[in-house]
């Protein structure tokens, strides 16, 4: 057998309302003719739902899926602590987003709420600015303790924002983005979403438009209630600006993600991090070098896989403003993740995950910007385990951080940015 190397996922464009052209003209994301002119809000760079994943763009792999590498290179590509925890399933969605107009204020259910209700994991979220015009912003968390009535009336009337943690943002800035958090941007901003393998997304308001026959979409406001953390957002844990130099900026149970300035060649060693490794270059230009003088380049908004047996390389920069994201996994037990119950049926309204294809009529019809689980654009894959619709689902949308029934319910989290 070859060996593994690193890999190169053609980037995969997802139109949204809210998108603009900026992957396509400034990052020169190679987009099929077909979305030309269209508002391509998200560029997924490494993901596995649906039934369907990201396809090899390099080396003697080109062509084949994700999926396949992982049921043929098992623990040699992800690392086998990963392999076994997650049951044999990929855990992160890598994407960037390009966000023209203002994405819905929306809220994302924690893991085991959402894989009771959806058969999914919930969805954790880093947030890199990797861009933004002067007039971009943030809406993250509450900026006091709330209760769901006064919420539910505000989004209802349009004056929610009134609610939130606004801010201006620059490139460099980061935040963490924890299940149950309500969160929305708008202006010209260009994320870096580093994110649990699921896409779980309740609408709780999407500025008039919903009001609209010609621009209304699914909202999830009453499903969402008892999903909202409404407690006060604690800024200095999950915001900081302008982050630089070599710091890990997130140290979670889902994902490590640290920031790289490569000024000089730094050996990598991927045995040592127990874990398959994805860099996206920030800023600059990089390379990934092997021993025997092979070279990969990395660009500004590219992304490449390491798979976890790779020998050991060296990052070199090109440029000397090189940046990387370096993402892995944090250590796991060799058991299994808990959450999956691969003995439950399968759920006949919605079926199994890993039998139903991806289907871009079903994205036109209910996608969303940031999520549907029902085949629009991101959510299931775990385990063979069916996945729910949040578009035709009856309203079986409940989730919070702990898992948790109670919505007031405050959680002390883990320590998401180290500096």
């Amino acid at each position: 057998m070859n060996k593994l190397y690193p890999i190169k996922f053609i980037a995969d464009p997802r139109e949204r309302v809210w998108g603009g052209d900026y992957l396509a003209k400034e990052l020169k994301k190679n987009f099929d003719e077909e979305f030309a002119g269209k508002p391509v809000g998200e560029s997924w760079e490494l993901w596995s739902l649906y039934g369907g994943s990201s396809v090899v763009g390099n080396g003697f792999l080109a062509g084949n899926t994700l999926d396949e590498l992982l049921e043929i290179y098992l623990g040699d590509f992800v690392g086998d602590n990963v392999f076994h925890h997650y049951n044999g399933d990929f855990p992160l969605l890598v994407k960037i987003l390009d966000i023209k107009d203002r994405i819905s204020v929306q809220v994302h259910p924690g893991d085991e709420i959402a894989m009771e209700r959806e058969g999914s994991y919930g969805k954790a979220e880093l947030w890199y600015i990797l861009d933004a015009k002067p007039d971009a912003r943030l809406y993250v968390g509450f900026n006091r303790d709330v209760t769901p009535t006064e919420l539910y009336e505000k989004c209802k009337d349009g004056t929610v924002t009134e609610l939130l943690n606004s801010f201006t943002i620059k490139k460099g800035d980061c935040i963490y983005i924890q299940p149950g958090c309500i969160h929305s941007a708008k202006g010209e901003v260009v994320i870096a979403e580093i994110q649990q393998s699921s896409d779980i997304t309740y609408r709780l308001y999407d500025w008039g438009r919903e009001n609209n026959p010609k621009t209304a979409r699914r909202m999830d406001l009453e499903d969402a209630i008892d999903v909202i953390d409404y407690s006060k957002f604690d800024k200095g844990k999950h915001y900081f600006r302008q982050v630089a130099g070599n710091a890990v900026i997130a140290d979670t149970s889902r994902f490590v993600v640290s920031t790289i300035e490569l000024k000089a060649p730094q050996t990598i060693v991927p045995s040592l991090i127990g874990s398959f490794i994805v860099y996206m270059c920030i800023q600059g230009s990089a390379s990934i070098r092997m021993n025997d003088g092979t070279a990969y380049t990395l660009e500004k908004g590219e992304t490449i896989f390491i798979p976890a047996s790779m020998e050991d390389f060296q990052l070199v920069p090109y440029s000397d403003d090189a940046q990387l994201l370096q993402v892995h996994m944090p250590q796991l037990t060799d058991g299994p993740d808990l959450y999956l119950n691969y003995d439950e049926p399968e759920d006949e309204a919605h079926g199994s995950y890993k039998d139903t294809a991806y289907d871009e009529e079903d994205e036109e019809e209910c996608c969303g910007d940031d999520g549907c689980s029902c085949g629009c654009h991101g959510d299931h894959h775990h385990g063979g385990h069916s996945h729910g619709d949040s578009c035709e689902c009856g309203g079986h949308h409940h989730g919070h951080d702990c898992g948790c029934s109670d919505p007031s319910h405050t959680h002390p989290g883990e320590s998401f940015f180290k500096r």
